[in-house]
């Protein structure tokens, strides 16, 4: 998705079409995984911290987290660390 929406010397409507909605069919997957979990292993473990910068470039990839309310939650609990937040924020 990042590539075709951000680094693509031209448009591909296909590409943009294709990934768009693997990429929401993906989150929508996270979003019934967290359904009754705080986090994705149950307890906050790897799973989660190697899925985050994923869905921390959701504004990237066009996608609402509000149209996927266990995901919100997730990415709001775990942004909301603070030791994280500050890593994230890195360059």
């Amino acid at each position: 998705m990042h590539h075709f929406k951000r680094a693509a010397k031209e448009k591909v409507p296909y590409g943009i079409n294709h990934y768009y909605n693997e990429c929401a069919r993906l989150y929508d997957v996270l979003n019934t995984r967290l359904a009754g979990w705080e986090y994705l292993a149950g307890d906050i473990s790897i799973a989660d911290f190697a899925t985050l910068p994923w869905v921390f470039r959701h504004d990237w990839q066009e996608v609402d987290l509000n149209n996927f309310p266990n995901v919100k939650r997730w990415y709001d609990t775990l942004m909301a660390r603070p030791a994280l937040a500050k890593g994230m924020a890195l360059p």
